[in-house]
């Protein structure tokens, strides 16, 4: 109990320290994170998508930055018994911020957790980049095609649509599970560091 009070002070100073430049380096470079990272969430759109083709994905700027895309329907479809014709185009689109969640979550565990010295938070940075390509891959290109299916059912019954008890992946995203994936992401980050540390010792 006593060590686990004793990291306390410690893990908070170095959060002090830490967070506001990394929230600096999200707002000065968080466009070119983003735009890093469009060919995978296009490539899951398409995949998670399967009837509808991507005809734009991009980050647009309206009162903030979003990602922004237009889905059109490859071939006619069977939705909430309404046929859909091919050629139907759909626009979705989620704040650019949220891809900036991750990285700074997971960077911020790197840095701000006891560990014996640099080389060893650098390692934990390096381990934890499978983690990020995991929840860029669950979030935004999820959230996108999340939103392309509420629009698509609230377009076709928006009375069945409201009173649906359905919590879509948007809904679980925004309500704080970002954050929670993203810390469990950073626990299992810590986890693997952890096991490359003993097998190397």
């Amino acid at each position: 109990m006593n060590d686990g009070r004793s990291i306390v002070p410690g893990i908070v100073l170095r959060l002090l320290i830490w967070l506001p430049f990394l929230l600096w380096a999200a707002w000065a470079w968080g466009w070119h994170y983003a735009h890093f990272w469009l060919p995978l969430y296009e490539r899951i759109l398409d995949w998670v998508l399967p009837d509808f083709g991507v005809v734009y994905l991009g980050i647009a700027l309206g009162h903030e930055y979003v990602f922004d895309t237009q889905v059109i329907a490859e071939r006619a479809m069977l939705v909430g018994g309404q046929i859909l014709p091919a050629g139907l185009t759909v626009h979705a689109s989620t704040p650019l911020y949220v891809a900036l969640i991750h990285p700074v979550v997971l960077v911020a565990a790197a840095l701000v957790w006891p560990l014996p010295h640099w080389r060893a938070r650098l390692l934990r940075l390096l381990l934890s980049l499978p983690c990020l390509l995991v929840l860029e891959a669950l979030d935004v290109p999820l959230v996108l095609a999340s939103s392309i299916g509420d629009l698509l059912s609230y377009s076709l019954d928006p009375a069945a649509d409201a009173a649906s008890l359905r919590v879509d992946w948007t809904r679980v995203m925004d309500g704080g599970g970002r954050f929670a994936l993203s810390l469990a992401l950073a626990f299992a980050a810590a986890l693997l560091h952890k096991s490359f540390e003993s097998r190397r010792s």
